[in-house]
């Protein structure tokens, strides 16, 4: 499958040193540890051979990025985006959306009477369970619209552990607006 993935470019430089780029606690923000382990161990039960370590997921995004997009990277920063073919079997999908309740440790719920059931009692709603949701994609098609909102497909995000020399298709070296 062809995939992007907007890197720095001494993330891109490391990685043609090293022959492969795996994504690293160094850069991660201290809020979103807890957040990103939750998504190693989904890398672990959806990506054959991968083992819980300390490789954390690298984003790819099916969607061609387009270099002129704004929040790309800081602006000012030098990037790459990388086209690259990976395997569907060493990536996992989710909703770039959903994503986000697993970011701000909220649950997923269907309707606002279930929000409501939450907020009455925080501590015994299934908040981790609730997160399964951001894998299948069949849900957001089928889901309230006026709860959920809309479902766009261009927006599914994925994960990999690791991204090789091999893999990569492509470099467009950009410096971010």
């Amino acid at each position: 499958m062809i995939v992007y993935t907007v890197q720095h470019i001494e993330a891109y430089k490391q990685m043609r040193e090293l022959g492969y780029l795996e994504g690293s606690e160094k850069y991660l923000w201290k809020e979103f540890k807890e957040p990103y382990n939750w998504m190693k161990k989904q890398m672990e039960k959806r990506i054959s051979n991968y083992i819980v370590g300390k490789s954390y997921p690298i984003w790819v995004w099916r969607r061609r990025v387009n270099r002129n997009e704004r929040s790309l990277l800081s602006p000012g920063t030098r990037g790459v985006i990388l086209t690259l073919e990976i395997q569907d079997n060493q990536i996992v999908w989710s909703d770039f959306d959903s994503w986000h309740f697993v970011l701000n440790n909220c649950p997923i719920t269907d309707s606002e009477a279930e929000w409501d059931d939450y907020l009455k009692d925080e501590s015994s709603f299934p908040v981790i369970d609730s997160w399964e949701k951001i894998f299948n994609f069949d849900y957001f098609r089928n889901a309230d619209k006026e709860w959920n909102g809309h479902f766009d497909e261009e927006w599914i995000q994925r994960v990999t552990p690791r991204i090789t020399m091999e893999q990569v298709k492509k470099v467009t070296r950009f410096i971010a607006k």
